[in-house]
């Protein structure tokens, strides 16, 4: 893939995807920084207030981005975490899992935050 992109993300799905256009794939990653990470944040405290209807919202509207963005090792764990939502695992349980994906996320960030910059001046 000409664009050479950080190896951690999907770069497979990404060059099918999108092939050679830095404009969308900013955009992508742009819009999971500025949407998807915030949304994921609120999943926090819908499983600590154990409101698990708007925490399987939540989760089932951000598991297309994580594909998207090229973070499709992440999507599984997505998947796994919004069918022990809908069995109703423990409060505990739930908020563990989160707690594991959003570290792997958070380690992700910063990669997709200089990958956005760097694509914005393509």
């Amino acid at each position: 893939m000409a664009l050479q992109l950080n190896p951690s993300l999907d770069l497979a799905y990404i060059d099918q995807a999108y092939g050679e256009d830095p404009v969308i794939l900013y955009m992508i990653f742009d819009a999971f920084l500025s949407d998807s990470v915030p949304r994921w944040r609120a999943l926090q405290g819908a499983l600590e207030s154990g409101d698990l209807k708007e925490s399987a919202s939540i989760v089932h509207g951000l598991k297309p981005s994580f594909t998207m963005t090229g973070l499709t090792h992440v999507r599984p764990k997505v998947e796994v975490l919004e069918k022990a939502i809908k069995d109703e695992q423990s409060k505990e349980h739930l908020l563990d899992m989160y707690h594991r994906i959003s570290a792997e996320i958070d380690g992700l960030i910063p990669i997709l935050e200089s990958e956005s910059e760097r694509l914005k001046t393509l």
